[in-house]
């Protein structure tokens, strides 16, 4: 029996890395997962859906920006019609927002950061508790960041709303624990899609060329001196090995599965980039 066997799952942002990986882990787990993203359905039924179906799960995809109210609320009553109920929510998409100084940045550029970052998990919570709440059973996985614990230069909103995530995981954890729902969040290390935006977008600031072909070569190749927590020996020669989507998906499904039925209100950091 897998341990997530009888479970209906919702992830957001799944069309790629970090929610990509924590659907087909699902899958993989017995959970029938509904999944979405703004990219088109068949793009995503391409790319997720039939990867979950390989696994042998079952699967929802759709298409919708879950930073507005609307979507939301159909995407989960979809859900639900689809599989009859939704026992795991797990709100993984998010934006990079713009590189840019406060001063320099426009409030459209501010509050559609927030907006996809935070709203979303605000709204899917929102439509997803009470089905939770009704029979008494839940787990909600926001995925934050390890900038959600420390600064990270010239990206303001995105920091913000990643602090935001685990203040708002903290508090709804508090609020639902009497309904034997838990709600944690993950600070995920990086993966390929996201560390090519954020290079180039820091290229783009500081005015010189970017290398994207030269990022990828790095990102993929092997580091023969990379070591887990290889920031804090970098004086050593050392370079941080770090941790990826598979990673993350694994401390999803722990989080999502009746092992992990009295933690919550906790924010679980994968790698070694942040150690608190």
């Amino acid at each position: 029996m897998a341990i997530l066997d009888g479970k209906v799952a919702l992830v957001t942002g799944a069309g790629r890395g970090h929610g990509e990986a924590v659907a087909v882990r699902f899958a993989e787990e017995g959970a029938a997962v509904a999944v979405c993203d703004i990219i088109p359905v068949d793009e995503l039924e391409g790319r997720v859906g039939e990867r979950i179906r390989a696994a042998g799960g079952e699967v929802l995809c759709s298409r919708s920006d879950v930073s507005k109210e609307e979507p939301v609320r159909k995407l989960v009553q979809e859900t639900i019609d689809r599989f009859g109920t939704i026992d795991i929510l797990v709100n993984v998409v998010g934006i990079a927002g713009p590189t840019k100084d406060v001063w320099q940045m426009s409030l459209a550029e501010w509050q559609e950061t927030l907006a996809v970052n935070l709203d979303s998990a605000f709204l899917g919570c929102k439509y997803a508790l009470p089905e939770m709440i009704r029979k008494r059973y839940g787990r909600v996985i926001n995925f934050s960041s390890g900038s959600g614990k420390q600064p990270l230069s010239h990206r303001t909103p995105y920091t913000t709303s990643k602090m935001g995530i685990l203040g708002f995981t903290r508090t709804l954890a508090a609020d639902v624990g009497r309904y034997n729902i838990t709600v944690n969040a993950i600070c995920p290390g990086s993966h390929e899609e996201r560390s090519v935006e954020l290079e180039r977008a820091r290229a783009e600031y500081r005015g010189e060329a970017f290398d994207e072909e030269g990022l990828r070569r790095r990102y993929r190749e092997p580091r023969l001196n990379a070591v887990l927590a290889g920031r804090w020996c970098g004086d050593e020669g050392y370079v941080e090995k770090g941790a990826g989507s598979e990673e993350a998906a694994a401390i999803a499904v722990f989080l999502a599965s009746d092992e992990a039925a009295s933690m919550t209100g906790q924010d679980i950091n994968s790698g070694g980039w942040v150690m608190w």
